[in-house]
């Protein structure tokens, strides 16, 4: 469907972005539906978030989709935020209804459904070793608290953003075991690993252009499972290792596909058309 003067706009904040998959995943399923929008990537340095965000209103753009590093930075500036978006204290997707701009976090459900699907894994009992502390990581400590996760461990070059996040869910998750450690600390990190079930990297770390990540994942319990939620490139170094030690282990597409699903309900209040949304994805 060609661009017109009716056209909706909807798009995607980060920094940076031209690596984004979103806009295929999405214009597909524009298409597949015969809707008259189109999805685009707008590069957003952090100091221009709040002028990004006023953007959405002046713009009269339908939607927007918010990637590293603006998941908590954008929140300021929004009128309202869906309740797992607060718990989260992160926003990967903007709703505006005539210039109201509403925030949502559809990372923690398409998290959850992607390692049930992928790994067959559930939260409830478990032991999560999470490295990361940002908007993302957020999402995946929400959705392991929400569903009866037991122990996490988390870790981040930034270790005092790791204690923050760490103290926050402590607050709202009292009978889970939250613990922070450094990536530096072998002898820690190799106990903590043997007593992981899922190992999770919500960090940028492997990312195309982005150095990998330096883990002793040899020392991780044998029958734990790996989720990296980084997509590009779809085979990481990090699920490649993993397979190669006998880990069950699945990448970030699937993630991303089941979040831009629920976000494109969001928006349009159509079912979003999975299977063409995958294909766009090229899996």
């Amino acid at each position: 469907m060609g661009i017109k003067a009716t056209t909706d706009i909807y798009g995607i904040f980060g920094h940076p972005v031209k690596h984004s998959l979103s806009p295929d995943m999405h214009n597909g399923a524009f298409n597949a539906l015969g809707l008259n929008s189109v999805y685009v990537a707008f590069d957003i340095d952090p100091e221009n978030i709040e002028e990004a965000a006023r953007a959405i209103r002046v713009m009269g753009i339908k939607g927007i989709n918010i990637t590293i590093p603006h998941k908590q930075t954008i929140i300021p500036y929004l009128d309202e935020v869906s309740p797992d978006a607060k718990l989260t204290g992160a926003v990967n997707t903007i709703k505006n209804e005539n210039g109201k701009l509403s925030g949502y976090n559809t990372d923690v459900g398409g998290f959850l459904r992607a390692i049930r699907e992928d790994l067959d894994f559930s939260p409830d009992g478990k032991t999560l070793f999470l490295i990361g502390a940002g908007g993302a990581a957020r999402a995946v400590l929400s959705a392991f608290c929400m569903n009866g996760g037991a122990v996490v461990y988390i870790a981040d070059i930034i270790k005092d953003k790791a204690i923050e996040l760490a103290n926050q869910f402590k607050a709202n998750f009292q009978n889970i075991k939250i613990e922070t450690l450094s990536l530096e600390d072998q002898d820690i990190v190799e106990q903590r690993f043997d007593e992981a079930e899922i190992l999770v990297n919500a960090s940028p770390a492997g990312m195309d252009g982005v150095g990998s990540l330096n883990i002793p994942l040899t020392s991780l319990n044998k029958n734990a499972v790996v989720y990296d939620l980084v997509y590009k490139p779809p085979n990481t170094k990090l699920l490649t290792d993993a397979k190669e030690l006998g880990h069950k282990a699945s990448g970030g597409l699937t993630m991303l596909l089941y979040q831009g699903a629920e976000s494109f309900e969001i928006w349009t209040g159509e079912t979003a058309p999975v299977e063409i949304m995958k294909k766009a994805l090229g899996y």
